[in-house]
């Protein structure tokens, strides 16, 4: 067999393992948030891209405060979070928005690579499966998550392209086909920016302290 029929079975291989992983996301993210109506990705792009969007904390805040509004009338929201940020404080900020508006929070990187390394467990020692637990790996499933039939909506803030100040989710077309099954609160939350700072602060602060 020739080198290339030998890469693209590797291939082939490769893109049933990511679709295969990412229905076991799915079914093990239905399963434990059984009450949700609607995933939705929110995909914050830091690291090289910080020159080309604004991610700071008071851009993702009223980016999100605007994205979200009024999306509770389609029913319960779960938001998987997904981002190159290793910084543990802004991961926690952005958690502290998203909740602080009435949605449920996930740390989809997290839950991913959970997935990966409980699958590695059911595969033979000798094929080396510990070689799958690898943020690019856990970036490639995400990716095949994107656009999968379960997930209902997409955020990003990366690159120049993708960089809105509000994608109004409620009205857009990401909804079009969708719905109203809530009526829509006269409350509405807010996200406390403050306090939200300040609990960055905190934990900012007492990592700086551990080094």
């Amino acid at each position: 067999m020739s080198q290339v029929s030998n890469q693209a079975i590797l291939l082939i291989l490769l893109i049933l393992l990511f679709i295969l992983i990412t229905d076991l996301v799915f079914n093990g993210l239905k399963k434990s948030n059984p009450d949700t109506d609607h995933f939705g990705m929110l995909h914050i792009r830091r690291g090289d891209a910080k020159d080309e969007c604004d991610t700071s904390l008071i851009k993702i805040s009223n980016y999100l405060s605007c994205s979200l509004e009024n999306l509770e009338v389609y029913g319960k929201v779960s938001v998987l979070f997904t981002s190159d940020e290793q910084n543990v404080c802004y991961r926690n900020a952005i958690q502290d928005m998203v909740e602080s508006l009435g949605f449920h929070f996930i740390d989809l990187d997290s839950y991913v690579m959970t997935t990966v390394s409980q699958y590695t467990k059911t595969l033979r020692s000798d094929t080396s499966p510990s070689r799958l637990e690898n943020n690019m790996f856990v970036f490639k499933v995400e990716k095949e998550m994107e656009w999968h039939v379960d997930m209902t909506f997409r955020m990003n803030q990366r690159r120049s392209m993708e960089c809105s100040s509000c994608d109004k989710l409620a009205s857009s077309w990401q909804f079009e086909d969708t719905p109203v099954i809530a009526s829509n609160s006269n409350l509405k939350a807010v996200i406390d920016f403050p306090n939200v700072l300040q609990s960055y602060n905190t934990c900012a602060t007492a990592t700086a302290k551990q080094l």
